[in-house]
């Protein structure tokens, strides 16, 4: 699952929301500051007596083209001229007379007149007022000014700033207190999309490391001027764009061009400055970070909090939206708005700061339960119960880490003792076995020579033991050299088959060796250990298989393991668990008939661990295969000659 909520289409996809719902947020909420402003809504129930006409957008349009007939006159442009030029214009009349109140141009009245204005300018000077609105310079009251008189005609016809604007003021109309449910929806998926953003910034699908982009790798003080100035642009482009008179199909894409990357400039910043906490170590990447030799220990657990809030937000999402509701109840019925915004902020922060050491503890126990004993939890600045539940899980790995020494050391000592004893056993079966010897050498009688044969037989087989004992205790514990070099494994099979070759002939077995290239494959091990593996398999092979039956190698190699497959039919019944056959004193015949100790699977197995492999086998009625996965060899060299004593 964290590989889907990591990869590149998810976040595309949520960044895509972001934007979508983030729009969608601003013009509900421009459309609800509007609709207050006008008053649109009817919450008693009576619908409110507002038209277009008496909007801002209404009055600055007409203010507007007033503005173009008074540039007209000052640039020199004749009264007809003016008549004819605005007369294309629909919805707007105007009537300019002079200093003398005499009429200069005009254009025919409507008939039904929606709204009206006078406004005034001087001819001498760059300036035009209406009631107390100036516009351009200051204006002189002893000077005589010309007046303008502006109309706007009911109902609205055409197409130019009236119509569109119109069209917009009658669509936040239509829509009504619905607004309020746009808003909110809106508002509330941008928040869950962008805490979802949030989440999985710096995440890769094939890794649990945080890995940074591009714009991730740009220092923080040229990332934030770079930031600063483009927002800035966008969010000049975005104010004179959005101005209500010029407001048409294309200067609404404009603006909603504009506000998309306005966004996307903002939560791309969002993003980085996330993606950088939580990779940790931020202040690495700043153009001030050789200069900066020092940090306060207030700025110190600022930026450890905001760190660790960074981290905890898988769980900090579901308090910030407990917190936002809960806000929004206390805005809307407290008569006290600004000291309620103040006591929610902290009730934010000590809901943050317990989900943060909830987060710790979680984060603790994930650690505990992956065997990791040496995480620790930092318990500082946290609440007595959080504290004291973080000092038990420290104290909780504590004990099992002290267990597991305690075992080691209980392993430790029974491998001492086994290999004291074998050696203690040894001097007393070395004399038993000279002692036969020199009997061997007497005139006994045949009885007695039988005797003696079994001594013989029995005492040797207990010295094999003894010594298989010893192995198997330095295997298991590691207490043996081990130096990993190239060995090229198909000569050394053909050497091992070679120095078994009478017990094959004896046992009646025929060796394949099968490789995937005609070639040497060499592999990181050590040749006496390695020769000691094939030692036992070719040792057991030749004891347990099943006669007249072939016995396979099988090597197969890839860019960083090579396989060795060894396989062969078993004589008798294998009714009996793989792991089971691979612990200590336990043999593939259950009547014990055979000479061996039971322990050469055993000691293979730690034998080919102790050389950085695996070692395993499986059963299929009567075949019995044994894998050896090792490491390929980078390099190649000649293999090393092995002696029988490994």
């Amino acid at each position: 699952m964290k590989k889907i909520a990591h990869s590149v289409w998810v976040k595309l996809c949520l960044i895509l929301l972001t934007l979508v719902f983030g729009i969608g947020a601003i013009y509900s909420t421009y459309a609800i500051s509007f609709s207050f402003d006008y008053g649109l809504f009817d919450f008693d129930g009576s619908k409110p007596q507002v038209s277009y006409y008496d909007t801002n957008w209404c009055h600055s349009i007409t203010s507007n083209y007033a503005q173009d007939v008074m540039y007209g006159y000052l640039n020199g442009m004749q009264p007809h001229d003016l008549e004819s030029f605005f007369a294309s214009n629909p919805n707007f009349s105007f009537a300019l007379y002079d200093e003398k109140q005499q009429l200069i141009a005009s254009t025919p009245k409507p008939e039904k007149i929606g709204y009206e204005t006078t406004l005034k300018f001087s001819t001498s000077a760059s300036y035009m007022y209406e009631g107390n609105s100036t516009y351009f310079n200051n204006i002189e009251d002893t000077e005589t000014p010309c007046t303008i008189y502006a109309y706007v005609a009911d109902p609205l016809t055409g197409s130019n700033n009236y119509t569109a604007t119109n069209t917009i003021f009658m669509f936040i109309d239509s829509i009504g207190e619905v607004w309020f449910v746009l808003a909110g929806i809106s508002i509330l998926l941008c928040l869950g999309a962008l805490v979802c953003l949030l989440c999985v910034a710096g995440h890769r699908p094939h890794t649990d490391e945080i890995v940074l982009n591009i714009q991730d790798k740009i220092p923080l003080e040229l990332y934030a001027a770079i930031a600063f100035f483009s927002i800035s642009v966008c969010t000049a482009f975005t104010a004179d764009v959005s101005f209500p008179p010029y407001w048409n199909a294309f200067r609404f894409l404009e603006l909603t061009m504009g506000l998309f990357a306005l966004e996307a400039l903002s939560l791309a910043t969002i993003l980085t400055i996330t993606t950088r906490l939580k990779k940790g170590a931020w202040w690495k990447n700043t153009l001030l970070y050789r200069l900066e030799h020092s940090t306060s220990p207030l700025y110190k657990a600022i930026g450890h909090s905001i760190k660790e809030a960074i981290h905890a937000l898988p769980v900090i999402w579901k308090v910030i939206v407990i917190w936002f509701f809960i806000s929004c109840l206390y805005v809307l019925f407290s008569f006290m708005p600004p000291l309620t915004i103040l006591l929610n902020t902290v009730l934010l922060l000590v809901l943050a700061t317990i989900a943060v050491q909830w987060q710790k503890l979680y984060r603790a126990g994930k650690q505990l339960a992956e065997g990791n004993l040496d995480y620790k939890i930092d318990t500082k600045r946290m609440f007595s119960t959080f504290k004291q539940h973080s000092e038990n899980l420290n104290n909780i790995s504590k004990g099992i880490a002290i267990a597991l020494e305690q075992k080691m050391k209980s392993e430790r000592l029974r491998t001492e003792l086994i290999t004291n004893v074998s050696h203690d056993i040894k001097t007393p079966l070395t004399s038993i076995i000279n002692y036969v010897d020199l009997l061997k050498k007497e005139d006994l009688p045949a009885q007695a020579s039988d005797y003696v044969d079994v001594l013989d037989r029995q005492s040797n087989r207990l010295k094999k033991l003894t010594e298989d004992l010893v192995e198997a205790s330095k295997a298991s514990t590691g207490n043996m050299q081990c130096h990993l070099a190239p060995l090229d494994i198909a000569e050394l099979i053909q050497q091992s088959i070679a120095e078994y070759s009478e017990k094959l002939e004896k046992a009646q077995l025929e060796p394949i060796v099968s490789t995937t290239e005609n070639k040497s494959v060499f592999i990181l091990a050590d040749g006496n250990l390695m020769w000691r593996v094939l030692s036992n398999l070719l040792n057991n092979a030749c004891k347990y298989s099943q006669p007249n039956t072939r016995l396979y190698f099988q090597i197969k190699q890839n860019d960083d393991n090579v396989w060795i497959t060894v396989k062969n039919i078993s004589r008798e019944q294998l009714n009996i668990a793989p792991d089971e056959l691979m612990e200590r004193f336990v043999r593939g015949d259950s009547s014990r008939s055979t000479e061996g100790s039971g322990l050469g699977l055993n000691i293979a197995r730690s034998l080919v661990e102790l050389q950085k492999g695996k070692f395993q086998i499986s059963i299929d009625g009567d075949l019995f295969k044994a894998q050896i996965r090792c490491v390929k060899a980078t390099t190649q060299q000649p293999t090393v000659s092995l002696s029988k004593e490994a």
